[in-house]
């Protein structure tokens, strides 16, 4: 990597504007984009680990309700910063100008080796696994699928962010509208013989209450990246707000009503996850319910790969333009508006950790340190100066509130990360703590 100075007027850094911007994603198709990456592999199985956990639909609700609040004061925060910094790149661009150049090229690395493949190639594995159980292919296939999933998205996102913007509409509005037809036929089936089965309430232990609050804040994970992608949203300052707060509110909502739709057609006492997903398929649409609930995830997966290909390599282009990444290598294509080397290098990263972790390992790897950076970019808005009446840039009520109500839910998180997954989390700490001497390699000062 090539060496620049760490300090440079930022009125001589690159502004790129994509030549198609304002024409792609509107109000819809950036709350779509939202949708499509937040509600993926688990849309059905978050919720039925939190029932199974928590025991009772109260619990849960409780907890739904909760997370929601807090992601929302973190989506508060993001669309100030956005809104101010509507540039690509998204969290690269607040650390930036929060903490420094130094602070965000460690996040970048992060990005590149960690997050980006981690979550991608953790979204193939999980869409092989409902693949497979549609096709009738024998699970020993289930890697090959999964690398060929990862590779079809890769494709797919080289065709345009049209398409790309096309393919997160479409899968949003069949998400929406299959949350509609599981809940609409657990509330007619309610209707038919209301009677429901009582789960016992557990003692609330850390034991118990750690994995009901991860798996809420998995399922909400994702609404941040479209920060990344606000030099193609349409006008900034109104979409980009109106596109975070609603789409987090509106997939609080599809986890409530799955929720509730599941304690409603299956048992809380279902000796797994799967199971308690299983029963309540079962009852709601009979023999065909495992590909019909397969089908559903499958699209779901399908709408979150293709967010995921398309938002990642903003940061990486957002690096170039600084000088930190290989310019020649990430170069963009601003009449697709897409990276093609960026693109490759995300999925050939995420295949080769797909040979080599399983699901539950990979997100272990990835999660704790996309935690940590979600949590001390939204810290920006208390480090930064804030702009007085200047009519593009939304401001967060009741500062700083929100702020504060979002770094304890971050630290609370790492805290449960550390003692959970001691092994998966320290692998990759150590891997982006690797980024702090590759920093000085690459800046100078």
């Amino acid at each position: 990597m090539q060496e620049v100075a760490s300090v440079r007027p930022k009125s001589q850094i690159a502004s790129y504007k994509s030549p198609i911007s304002g024409q792609v994603l509107g109000p819809w198709g950036a709350t779509a984009m939202i949708v499509a990456e937040v509600v993926g592999v688990g849309i059905f199985l978050t919720p039925a680990a939190m029932m199974r956990a928590l025991g009772t639909i109260e619990r849960a609700l409780i907890l739904w309700g909760t997370m929601a609040a807090l992601t929302f004061a973190g989506a508060l925060c993001y669309a100030e910063l956005a809104t101010r910094f509507p540039r690509a790149g998204g969290t690269y661009v607040y650390l930036e100008e929060a903490f420094g150049r130094r602070c965000a090229f460690v996040y970048g690395w992060m990005s590149l080796l960690v997050m980006d493949p981690g979550l991608t190639a953790a979204l193939g594995i999980g869409g092989a696994q409902y693949l497979i159980a549609v096709a009738g292919v024998p699970p020993r296939w289930q890697i090959a699928v999964a690398i060929g999933l990862i590779v079809g998205f890769a494709l797919l996102t080289l065709l345009g962010i049209r398409t790309s913007a096309r393919v997160m509409r479409w899968t949003a509005a069949a998400k929406l509208a299959a949350v509609g037809l599981f809940v609409g036929s657990a509330f007619l089936q309610w209707i038919d013989s209301p009677q429901t089965e009582i789960a016992v309430a557990l003692p609330l232990t850390p034991a118990v209450t750690a994995p009901a609050v991860i798996a809420a804040f998995f399922a909400f994970g994702g609404w941040w990246d479209l920060g990344r992608m606000s030099e193609e949203v349409e006008t900034p300052s109104r979409t980009l707000p109106r596109a975070m707060l609603g789409g987090v509110a509106l997939v609080a909502a599809i986890y409530v009503l799955i929720s509730v739709a599941l304690i409603i057609g299956g048992s809380p006492t279902a000796g797994s996850d799967e199971a308690l997903v299983t029963l309540a398929g079962g009852r709601l649409f009979g023999t065909a319910a495992s590909r019909v609930l397969a089908l559903i995830v499958v699209t779901a997966v399908a709408g979150s790969l293709s967010a995921v290909m398309l938002g990642a390599p903003r940061v990486y282009v957002a690096m170039a333009r600084d000088g930190l990444f290989p310019a020649r290598l990430l170069h963009f294509d601003e009449r697709r508006g897409v990276a093609i080397g960026a693109t490759l290098i995300q999925a050939s990263l995420a295949s080769i950790l797909a040979l080599l972790g399983s699901f539950n390992q990979i997100l272990g790897f990835f999660v704790p340190g996309a935690v940590f950076f979600l949590g001390l970019s939204a810290a920006a808005v208390l480090a930064l100066p804030r702009p007085v009446n200047d009519p593009r840039v939304f401001r967060a009520p009741l500062h700083p509130l929100p702020i504060l109500f979002f770094l304890v839910l971050i630290v609370a998180m790492i805290v449960l990360f550390i003692a959970g997954q001691p092994k998966e989390t320290a692998i990759g700490a150590a891997i982006i703590a690797l980024g702090l001497p590759v920093s000085y390699v690459v800046i100078r000062g």
